[in-house]
């Protein structure tokens, strides 16, 4: 099939990361007492720890006070919980991670669902989801809070827009369909059991990819001219690759995120913004409107 040649616009995330945390700093130096966030991990899984890292560095930054409970795989979950429980009641802690993936035999669930919602950073618990199907203020999960953001920072259209969202994982594309569907957008979910999916994707003016599955998007499934977000994360030998394959994309999209470097910087900003957010709320401080 022969595609019309567009001239696609490589948008990252940075600019809009810094402007965030920009915000994020100013905001934190007017309450009374700075934001405290911990993060509750289990055992020593490499890339959760790379991520914790980058979580702490980015909220002290900030001038948020971020910590880590580390606990060992065989505390056991009843160790997990009373920690959880604990920092829940504690009313120095403004928000809770509970960092997943969680150990073989841990549920996470379980786990996650102890967290009150108004400290739910990652906005993953139950309360939280119910909230956020309610269409009632909570606390979002930040990767597709930072695409909403994204969204709204170049302008793109969503409301009675075909958006198609590929994947639908708890942290990602089930809550980001949500999210859309709160925008007024015409959702069209695609995952590995959707028939024809391509056929579905290139109706979409808007196509998001949560699937990580590497090269999974190609020029098939794009309408001409439609914004391509890639959220895909596979870590490979060559280094992290997303699910948009971005030679045979390129050309076709107008807009494309890239991987690294597009969705990736707003995930950290976004956490911070509930942690801040959270904060307000407890501390009883006006919440701030973020904008770009």
């Amino acid at each position: 099939m022969t595609q019309p040649d567009v001239t696609t616009k490589i948008i990252r995330g940075a600019p809009l990361r810094d402007a965030l945390l920009a915000q994020l700093k100013t905001v934190v130096e007017t309450l009374p007492v700075p934001p405290r966030l911990v993060v509750v991990q289990v055992g020593a899984h490499p890339a959760s720890t790379a991520y914790i890292r980058n979580k702490l560095k980015a909220a002290q930054a900030v001038g948020i006070r971020a910590e880590i409970t580390h606990l060992k795989e065989t505390d056991g979950e009843a160790a997990l919980h009373s920690t959880v429980r604990a920092l829940a009641e504690d009313p120095d802690v403004h928000a809770i991670i509970v960092q997943t993936p969680l150990p073989q035999g841990y549920n996470p669930h379980a786990a996650l669902n102890l967290v009150p919602a108004h400290k739910d950073a990652d906005g993953l618990s139950q309360a939280s989801t119910d909230l956020r199907r309610q269409g009632k203020a909570c606390l979002l999960p930040a990767t597709p809070l930072g695409i909403m953001r994204l969204l709204a920072y170049l302008k793109v259209p969503l409301e009675g827009q075909p958006v198609a969202v590929v994947g639908k994982g708890m942290v990602v594309g089930a809550p980001l369909q949500e999210m859309l569907e709160h925008a007024g957008a015409h959702v069209i979910g695609v995952d590995k059991q959707t028939p024809q999916p391509a056929t579905l994707t290139r109706q979409a003016s808007v196509l998001i990819s949560a699937a990580g599955a590497p090269g999974l998007v190609t020029e098939r499934w794009v309408r001409p001219g439609a914004v391509v977000v890639d959220v895909g994360i596979t870590r490979t030998p060559q280094g992290l690759v997303g699910d948009v394959d971005r030679a045979r994309v390129e050309g076709v999209a107008a807009m494309l995120t890239p991987v690294p470097g597009g969705v990736g910087p707003l995930t950290v900003a976004s956490l911070l913004s509930n942690v801040v957010d959270a904060a307000c709320r407890q501390l009883d401080k006006p919440l701030t409107h973020w904008h770009f």
